[in-house]
């Protein structure tokens, strides 16, 4: 940041008052865009009309003020390169005390252009040396700069501690001093270094403290990037949706500007969330954007990272002669620049050429360099485990493959344990299922099944069995277990495993345990969607998209027909695309103009493990009590008061009677009122109310309430928080399962929620459906219950039977197809 020279002030004004307070006028303007304005271009005209009227007609004070003035404003565009050579040109200021300050910002700036081309031990002397000289002019504001620029260095040598505590410092004297800008710099330079430990959840809040002070300030520049250094951590936690947002909004902003150095960057970053959700083709074209633009900058720094990066892409895609290309002219460019902190990613790409060539001890010689490395990219360990494995397996080497499996699934499981927010973990165990998926392929090439089964499981519920508390005790369980389990529920178990690669089904009988292979994600997919879309339609399935349903079953139920499997109870465990996917709804193999729920009872279980150790910890007595609560009024016009909410909540209160009901409707019916209703005491709960769901946040989704439009949504994640131990939770409401899928936890919601609580059984709904006809679903169900004849998946495909055998609209599935259970302890 330019400084202010009094000192100097009193030389200029010796000479002509009126041209002095001209150039007074234009150094405060020019430094005015510069910071906090950040508006380059503008400031250098300014700047260098100010130096070349100086130069004509002003003392050295004035001139070497505008000469400082103009490197500010080029090292502050990245012009680090240009920065030096002006520098250069300008040569030493006079001697004696007056001009210390000028050769302390000297200094500062030429450690500042010297990190940016990563001579950093030369950086490091030169911040040294500025740090001496600031503190010998008595400038705190300028001895806070220099250490701002050492906490930067600091994180780029790894020495996080060390940077924290300066940076610390720095926004501590910078919030004295009222200087936001640098205040803000500081948490930027926080959140990266976090960024750069891999810390990526902890980043969130410095960046966001940032762009808070940033944009009160109207510095756009800085804006903007630290929105694309959100959008990394948001990537690598998992949370795509979120980092495209970030970086839709740096791109947006260098579009406007013109800025190509920090376009490339983003032009990057973009291809890296295309590379993490395998669109590879438009990872690949952003990759080369960003190569093109980073040349013609030039920018040496980025130019092997967007190498790597296409090697890799190039891998993916079966290019070897391109990966190798890309990744040597990578590996050569590092060298020339000094730049270690890529290079384990090249010699990962390194060793998967020499795995492609079949070359696997020169392949295993470089995934060992690169673990041996200090990493910038999280992922570099992981893909160099996996790369150890993939060679063993390929010589045969089991035990050795089956042992780096372990370790990098070790790792990812590590990682995920330490984020501290239930969001962050969602996502990140989510992106990292591949490694996962690879895992099982091998174990079900060896031939081993069961074990397959073990680990598909092991990648399942580890948020929810968190909440449950039982973690440790989940991972205990095996396929002897899950035979069991079936056994005590009386039930066939199917556990579903969907990939883009290979797909797998478990029938899991008390007597056997049998793995089938399906057809690829990308087949089954575009199948579910054309008969979900049928159904959403208000049209029948069966007689509509007949062909379609009966190559679904087929696919997905056929094994279990196939395997000779005995009995009606099934429970599901979903992966992928049928998460969001009633089987219920398909036509039965015996009568395609049967649905298959007319002659199973389904129910839906968020894994096998969080099924077994439910089951095994479960010693409360059931409980009758009710609590209904719902039929708000309406709170705005997105949410108009529910037509048959006050009638299905008195059916059911007649209905349960001896179930001492709690009633909490219209005003009463609000969040805390459900939270002050002690809900852990009750054996039933029920909910009549509108719900949303939160594609972005699923934590977020919302059960609407009463009371004002701010305070009158009880939340997933408040529900979460209330323990439970009834035996059902029903949302009849809308979309109340959830509207975002996970790998490992599935879709997450309402249902998910209430099963993290402590719910034994949730009833919840896939998707909007008539308020009339779930107020007669409702009716069904609960007079089941309360005939005490039925359990509750029992008493819901009942409460459906019934529909469909109405004769009238409801028969269709859209309508008594939404509303799933989902269980966590069946008795």
């Amino acid at each position: 940041m330019t400084r202010v020279l009094p000192a100097l002030f009193v030389l200029a004004l010796a000479g002509c008052r009126t041209s002095v307070n001209s150039l007074d006028h234009d150094f405060r303007e020019a430094q005015h865009l510069l910071l906090p304005r950040e508006q380059y271009g503008l400031a250098l005209t300014k700047a260098e009309a100010g130096l070349s009227r100086a130069e004509r007609m002003a003392g050295q004070a004035d001139v070497w003020r505008f000469r400082l003035l103009k490197a500010d404003i080029l090292i502050g565009r990245r012009l680090a390169q240009e920065t030096i050579a002006l520098l250069d040109k300008y040569g030493e200021p006079p001697s004696g005390p007056d001009w210390n300050e000028v050769r302390a910002h000297i200094l500062l700036l030429r450690g500042r252009s010297c990190f940016r081309v990563n001579r950093l031990r030369e950086s490091e002397d030169f911040l040294a040396s500025a740090a001496i000289a600031a503190k010998q002019t008595g400038s705190e504001s300028l001895s806070t700069e220099v250490l701002l620029r050492q906490g930067a260095l600091l994180v780029n040598q790894s020495k996080f501690a060390e940077a924290r505590s300066a940076l610390q410092s720095v926004a501590v004297t910078a919030a004295r001093l009222r200087d936001s800008y640098m205040e803000a710099t500081a948490f930027g330079n926080l959140g990266y270094g976090l960024l750069t430990e891999s810390r990526h959840d902890e980043a969130i809040p410095w960046f966001e403290k940032a762009i808070a002070l940033f944009t009160g300030l109207g510095a756009g520049d800085s804006v903007a990037r630290t929105h694309g250094n959100l959008g990394i951590c948001y990537s690598r936690l998992g949370d795509y949706d979120n980092a495209r947002l970030h970086y839709g909004s740096a791109q947006e902003w260098y579009a406007k500007t013109g800025d190509r150095r920090s376009q490339q960057i983003w032009f990057g970053n973009s291809g890296n969330l295309s590379y993490a959700l395998a669109d590879y083709e438009a990872a690949e074209n952003s990759y080369k954007r960003a190569l093109d633009a980073a040349r013609q900058v030039p920018s040496p720094d980025w130019i092997p990272r967007w190498l790597t990066n296409l090697a890799a892409i190039s891998l993916e895609q079966g290019k070897l002669d391109a990966a190798e290309m890309y990744n040597g002219e990578a590996l050569e460019k590092m060298r020339l620049e000094d730049d270690k902190r890529w290079e384990p990613t090249a010699l990962v790409n390194g060793g998967r050429i020499e795995e492609a060539h079949h070359r696997l001890d020169r392949a295993r010689a470089l995934f060992r360099s690169a673990l041996a490395k200090q990493a910038e990219d999280p992922h570099v360990p992981l893909d160099a485990h996996a790369g150890l494995a993939r060679t063993y397996a390929l010589e045969g080497r089991l035990p050795e493959a089956e042992a780096e499996f372990r370790k990098t699934l070790n790792l990812v499981e590590r990682s995920g344990a330490k984020l501290p927010k239930d969001e962050y973990k969602l996502t990140y165990l989510s992106s990292l299922i591949h490694f996962y998926r690879a895992y099982v392929d091998f174990l079900v090439s060896q031939g081993k099944a069961k074990k397959a089964l073990e680990v598909a499981e092991s990648s399942r519920s580890h948020l929810l069995a968190e909440k449950i508390g039982d973690r440790a005790a989940i991972k205990r369980y095996t396929a002897s277990d899950y035979q069991r389990l079936a056994g005590q529920t009386k039930s066939v178990l199917l556990e579903y495993w969907l990939s883009p690669g290979k797909s797998y089904l478990w029938v899991i009988t008390p007597q056997t345990i049998r793995l089938h292979p399906l057809p690829p994600a990308t087949t089954i997919q575009p199948l579910i969607e054309r008969y979900r879309a049928v159904i959403a339609g208000g049209r029948n399935p069966l007689e509509v998209e007949s062909t379609t349903g009966r190559q679904l079953y087929q696919m997905l139920l056929g094994p279990a027909s196939e395997a000779g499997v005995s009995g009606n109870r099934f429970i599901i465990v979903q992966d992928g695309a049928l998460s969001s996917f009633p089987l219920e709804t398909l036509p039965t193999q015996a009568d395609s103009h049967k649905f298959w729920i007319e002659q199973a009872t389904v129910s839906v279980a968020p894994s096998l493990n969080f099924l077994a150790s439910r089951m095994d910890s479960r010693s409360v007595p059931p409980k009758s009590d009710l609590l209904v609560i719902g039929d708000p009024p309406s709170s705005s016009s997105q949410f108009p008061r529910l037509e048959f909410a006050s009638g299905e909540i008195d059916e059911i209160k007649s209905l349960m009677r001896a179930g001492n009901p709690v009633i909490l409707r219209g005003e009463a019916a609000t969040p805390d009122s459900y939270t002050r209703a002690d809900p852990g005491r009750f054996g039933f709960i029920h909910f009549a109310a509108h719900a949303t769901a939160n594609a972005q946040s699923p934590l977020d989704s919302a059960v609407i309430l009463a009371g004002p439009a701010e305070t009158n949504r009880l939340l997933a994640r408040d529900v979460m928080a209330v323990p439970l131990s009834a035996e059902l939770v029903t949302i009849s409401a809308c979309r109340s399962a959830g509207a975002k899928t996970y790998a490992g936890e599935g879709l997450v919601g309402f249902a998910w929620a209430f099963l993290g609580a402590g719910a034994r059984n949730v009833i919840a709904g896939l998707w909007d459906v008539s308020d009339r006809s779930t107020a007669q679903l409702m009716s069904h169900l609960y007079r089941e219950i309360a005939a005490g004849k039925k359990e509750a998946p029992d008493a819901l495909r009942a409460a459906k039977l019934a529909l469909i055998h109405s004769g009238g609209a409801y028969e269709k599935p859209l309508y008594w197809a939404p509303f799933q259970l989902y269980t966590g302890s069946p008795r």
